[in-house]
């Protein structure tokens, strides 16, 4: 017998916009059957672009389907008759994660207390932009001012000028960076209070406030740390990228970044190649003097990637266990053979396009409790009399 999902069994109502979907991705990867909430014109995620083929609908939005791949989807009337129905679900469910605002939970009849009260057993999941309490708690924000309030936007971007001042603002790094962490955190949660709940004495859920402002502040790495312990503030700095003898850009870190000892790997390297130039100088070995002339290691590094088309050069690198890496483009991502020799790309059927389609799969592999990929993402409303049925709820 094959072993089974470490969710499995467990029941999820989401009731989220496009923020938190990726959570019930997670949840349902991890095996629990995942039930999407959606209005009669379906949730506001499907109205995204890109499309299948360029042609909009509300089973054809690829941003849609890669955050609600292994979901099913049931859909209920707005008002309060859609409010007595998420709470018929929610009596049979393990967990609810919705992204509504405090004050609106309260309204719907979906705030914690009136769900402890109706469901003692259920995890309720609240993800939100500042979280349910504070003077922010009914504020509104999308990603890009996650990313700014949290801190970790001043960090990205390029680097001063030679003369030390900045004339060029902070970058936001592609995509729902903000969000998706915070979804990630809330997946992790909601994992962590069924743990609790199944071990508990009493069988009780409890409700997680999940703040995605909170999420951003934590995911500074050392900035907010450094700014704490010391009151320095980081300022952000070029992130080196390598032009190759064929034009490719090859990522790569100060040497330093992971420690003094990677320097003299890299200098083994550099003068077997030729290259190392005045770094093979004894004075080199002392990282202060290396800080302050590193105008002299990034010469060599470049003159390096010269001589090299940018996938040798990112293998040398790693040789010298650099933290090197080509630039690629999401088709060689695609195409990444050491992603398709762990089985990272899943193919699933699409008989409503008459195709089978490729999503990323599980983010790690765990062989005693394996990743669930075996649904694609669902059409509105498709599961609403099969979800009624099993969970014994009125449709």
């Amino acid at each position: 017998m094959s072993p089974s999902p470490p969710l499995d069994g467990v029941r999820v109502l989401e009731l989220t916009d496009e923020s938190a979907e990726y959570c019930g991705r997670l949840l349902a990867g991890l095996g629990a059957d995942v039930v999407k909430i959606e209005p009669p014109e379906g949730s506001p995620s499907r109205r995204l672009e890109p499309f299948l083929d360029d042609e909009p609908g509300p089973d054809r939005s690829l941003a849609f389907w890669a955050d609600n791949v292994g979901k099913r989807s049931v859909v209920v009337p707005g008002g309060p008759d859609g409010d007595a129905a998420v709470r018929r679900l929610a009596t049979g469910a393990d967990v609810l994660v919705h992204t509504l605002r405090p004050a609106e939970a309260a309204a719907r009849g979906l705030g914690s207390e009136d769900l402890e009260a109706l469901a003692p057993h259920l995890v309720v999941c609240a993800l939100t932009p500042f979280g349910s309490t504070g003077p922010w708690a009914d504020y509104e924000a999308d990603d890009l001012v996650l990313m700014a309030l949290g801190g970790s936007m001043a960090a990205c971007g390029y680097g001063p000028g030679p003369d030390g001042t900045y004339d060029t603002p902070p970058l936001a790094a592609h995509g729902e960076q903000a969000w998706r962490t915070a979804a990630t955190y809330a997946a992790i949660a909601v994992m962590a209070a069924l743990w609790w709940r199944d071990r508990g004495e009493d069988g009780r859920g409890q409700t997680i406030d999940v703040s995605a402002h909170e999420c951003s502040a934590s995911m500074t790495e050392w900035h907010c740390m450094t700014y704490l312990c010391s009151g320095a503030v980081h300022r952000r700095g070029p992130h080196p990228t390598l032009t190759a003898a064929d034009g490719r850009q090859v990522a790569a870190l100060n040497p330093d970044f992971l420690g003094p000892h990677v320097f003299a790997n890299m200098l083994t390297m550099l003068e077997a190649e030729g290259v190392a130039g005045p770094l093979s100088d004894p004075a080199f070995a002392d990282p202060v003097h290396r800080a302050a002339n590193y105008r002299e290691v990034w010469r060599a590094m470049k003159r390096l990637a010269e001589a090299h088309d940018g996938e040798t050069l990112y293998r040398l690198g790693q040789s010298a266990g650099l933290p090197w890496g080509v630039i690629r483009s999401p088709d060689e991502v695609a195409e990444d053979a050491h992603l398709r020799a762990r089985g990272h790309f899943v193919e699933l059927d699409h008989p409503e396009v008459g195709r089978r389609v490729a999503y990323p799969g599980a983010p790690f592999l765990a062989h005693g409790s394996p990743w669930r990929m075996d649904r694609r993402p669902p059409l509105l409303g498709e599961h609403t009399a099969e979800v009624a049925a099993e969970w014994g709820v009125s449709p």
